[in-house]
């Protein structure tokens, strides 16, 4: 298979998750679904960002494919994102957003104002200023929920949560987002595996103990895929993130 011009470049270990594009020789199904211009914005913005934020994190490829089949496979156009640092997931988010013909579709938070800033730039730069709304405030204020309705015309369907991965933080996006979702809404969450646990700095869980505890609270049907991934367990892994995916549905 051809791999686009993006998956060529992170083939060569300068792109995000650069290990799974070596491990494939096909690329991920939100880069087959962007144009030409899209993946230029792209390979420019890693180029950047590797000089001027090297070694930073980003959502990875298993993460990005899964919240594009759901969003693309529903038309989902009301999209809320809870942490998008330098810019990587929104900038695709909005690539897709953009492929469905879909305006005003994503309100994305962050606490940082350097590398809001930062992706603010790009988010202009690829002519996605009107339909992407950027806050610069903690994800679990309550002045987001109302910002976001207004922007997206409506409640939120989607949230996808890649923000602090602090235990009690995360407990209050959860909580904040939960009331604000339509019936049937959807939460993604990054990082909820024993092994990404370790990304909580205070030591009380992450993630992880965030959607055990808050799934049980609310009764919610949810899948955590490699939820009981920790170091201890050896690969390979079916579904490869070590990370794991979370997906948490608000009752009809």
């Amino acid at each position: 298979m051809t791999r686009t011009a993006y998956g060529q470049m992170a083939a060569k270990n300068e792109g995000v998750d650069s290990t799974w594009y070596r491990r494939h020789n096909y690329d991920p199904p939100f880069l087959l679904v962007m144009d030409e211009a899209d993946h230029a914005v792209l390979i420019d913005w890693q180029i950047s960002a590797n000089v001027e934020w090297p070694n930073a994190g980003a959502s990875g490829v298993e993460m990005m494919t899964m919240l594009t089949g759901m969003i693309m496979s529903s038309g989902l156009d009301r999209i809320v994102q809870c942490g998008h640092y330098i810019g990587f997931s929104t900038l695709v988010l909005g690539f897709i957003g953009r492929k469905m013909g879909s305006s005003r579709f994503l309100y994305t938070v962050d606490l940082d104002p350097v590398p809001s800033e930062y992706a603010i730039g790009w988010v202009n730069k690829a002519g996605l200023q009107d339909d992407i709304k950027i806050a610069v405030r903690d994800s679990a204020d309550p002045a987001n929920v109302r910002e976001a309705i207004d922007f997206l015309g409506g409640p939120p369907q989607l949230v996808y949560i890649d923000s602090s991965h602090q235990y009690e933080h995360t407990l209050q996006e959860l909580n904040l987002w939960w009331d604000a979702l339509l019936p049937g809404g959807l939460i993604v969450m990054d990082d909820i595996s024993q092994w990404a646990a370790e990304f909580d700095r205070t030591k009380q869980g992450g993630s992880h103990r965030a959607a055990l505890e808050f799934c049980k609270m609310k009764g919610a049907n949810s899948v955590l895929l490699n939820g009981n991934f920790s170091r201890n367990i050896a690969r390979p892994l079916i579904y490869t993130d070590v990370c794991g995916f979370g997906l948490i549905q608000k009752p009809y």
